[in-house]
């Protein structure tokens, strides 16, 4: 009790794990493995259309959500569960949809980062998982959802990725209202985190409409980048020797995000 009180779960994990033994696996099973129906935040977050969705649970909510999910596409994503080198195909890969589940999945325990030991085997001890993360903090732009930057593999990514990269993009999380002004401060300092707040009564229920304004706002903004670069190719007098590149979502995302992050916090 002493443990979860200091919030220091990690260790709380380890300990639980070595008590069990062999145990353990059938028990992470029992618990994350339970049948749940995806809540309307779920959809909101597909709702976003990205091409890469990670998150740290070990539940298939997010698996569940996607089967019934209709956005006009034919193919499910291809999950990975854990980093090692393949994971790095995902960044060549523009036709496909992934769900990156990087601390593993309840039906596979060896996959799974959940105690101490295994943060420090899977996570910090695993180069893949640090260089993975930090090409997809360069190259796109993250919105973290229900993420409370306590994970401790996480949050010194993305402090190592501030001190290293002072100029790049910066990133947004969504938090409950009420957060402390030093904390905030903290995010934007250290972290490059921009923090949009959002009232947290009745278990969290404006979020997910947020989610769902957000993700107007962007494909509002890809259709803008589309007519734009077909009206420059129709005006440019050598237009047969031109290809037009492909708009890149994540951009729109970004200019949306700081546009959603004025008209939420000003709300």
């Amino acid at each position: 009790m002493r443990l979860l009180d200091g919030k220091d779960y990690l260790l709380a994990c380890e300990l639980l794990q070595h008590h069990f033994g062999d145990d353990w696996g059938d028990i992470v099973t029992a618990e994350f493995g339970q049948q749940a129906t995806p809540s309307p935040l779920h959809a909101a977050l597909l709702g976003l259309r990205q091409r890469i969705i990670i998150t740290t649970n070990f539940d298939k909510l997010i698996e569940t959500a996607w089967a019934n999910f209709t956005d006009g596409g034919t193919h499910l994503p291809k999950v990975i569960s854990g980093v090692d080198q393949q994971v790095f195909r995902v960044l060549k890969d523009h036709e496909g949809k992934y769900l990156l589940k990087i601390h593993g999945t309840f039906d596979d325990a060896r996959s799974l980062i959940f105690s101490r030991s295994e943060y420090i085997r899977l996570a910090f001890g695993n180069e893949n998982y640090s260089n993975f993360l930090e090409a997809l903090l360069l190259n796109f732009t993250f919105i973290y959802v229900g993420f409370s930057m306590d994970d401790p593999a996480i949050t010194s990514l993305m402090e190592m990725y501030t001190l290293r990269y002072p100029t790049s993009r910066p990133h947004y999380i969504f938090t409950p209202q009420g957060i402390e002004e030093n904390i905030v401060e903290v995010h934007k300092r250290l972290r490059k985190l921009v923090v949009i707040q959002y009232d947290s009564k009745d278990n969290h229920a404006a979020l997910a409409p947020l989610i769902e304004d957000l993700g107007r706002q962007a494909r509002a903004r890809y259709r803008t980048l589309v007519s734009d670069m077909m009206n420059f190719v129709e005006n440019e007098p050598d237009n047969e020797s031109l290809e037009v590149p492909e708009p890149v979502l994540g951009e729109a995302t970004l200019d949306n995000a700081t546009q959603f992050e004025a008209n939420a916090t000003g709300s």
